[in-house]
């Protein structure tokens, strides 16, 4: 079975007399462990299918299965504890409290959770032990991320959803923050799902969906992702 099933997702707003469908009919699988890339430009529905996924947001419509579970079903009660135990957020933004220091910022993060990671152990996995005592505004933009990167990971999610996570970095810090994503999944066991509008980074999936105007275009599983080395933009 299928670690994420969505099937006929629909996702549509109505402000007066005008509906607006973020997303309309999609249908798609994850296995376990994978690394998926959701492709798209702007406005095509990418990020309200990740707030689903997330449990920010319900479909109008449809169902979304997490290990077999169908989340689009649950209370707001229920989607407040599946976001707390079972998943790990990264945005574009890093989001981090600029009056505690990295540490600090991952600790906090790892107390809403029943199975945290050791927060010491996890600032490692991010190559940020000789930074822990520093404040966000003493840390660059790619470091800032890979806190929030550890902020994430440290909560032991199932399920780690990356919303353009290099959109506010220049290249080289972007790649390396793919990569601290990428080897943070494998050595956890992380399914990862990476909203992006490059197609470059989407290559780095084992498996890539392609959303434009609300709607699938494609879902290709890639036998032999490209690794991040060989990824230029």
């Amino acid at each position: 079975m299928a670690y994420i099933e969505v099937t006929h997702e629909t996702r549509s707003f109505r402000n007066g007399d005008q509906l607006t469908v973020a997303n309309r009919d999609l249908t798609f699988t994850v296995e376990r462990g994978a690394v998926v890339t959701i492709l798209g430009p702007s406005g095509a529905g990418k990020s309200t299918l990740l707030n689903i996924l997330g449990g920010m947001d319900s479909p109008t419509s449809g169902q979304v299965k997490i290990d077999g579970v169908d989340i689009s079903r649950f209370t707001p009660k229920q989607l407040t504890t599946y976001r707390r135990q079972a998943v790990g957020f990264v945005f574009q933004f890093y989001n981090l409290i600029p009056n505690l220091t990295a540490r600090e910022n991952v600790e906090l993060a790892s107390q809403i959770t029943q199975d945290a990671r050791d927060v010491d152990q996890t600032l490692a996995l991010v190559g940020l032990s000789d930074r822990a005592r520093n404040f966000p505004a003493q840390l660059s933009g790619g470091e800032q991320q890979r806190v929030a990167i550890a902020r994430a990971v440290a909560k032991n999610p199932k399920l780690l959803l990356c919303d353009e996570p290099t959109g506010a970095l220049d290249y080289q810090t972007g790649k390396q923050v793919l990569q601290v994503i990428q080897d943070a999944a494998k050595q956890t066991g992380t399914t990862v799902i990476i909203v992006t509008h490059n197609s470059a980074i989407a290559q780095m999936g084992d498996q890539v969906i392609r959303i434009n105007d609300a709607q699938i275009q494609s879902v290709h599983h890639n036998a032999h992702p490209t690794p991040l080395a060989d990824i230029e933009w």
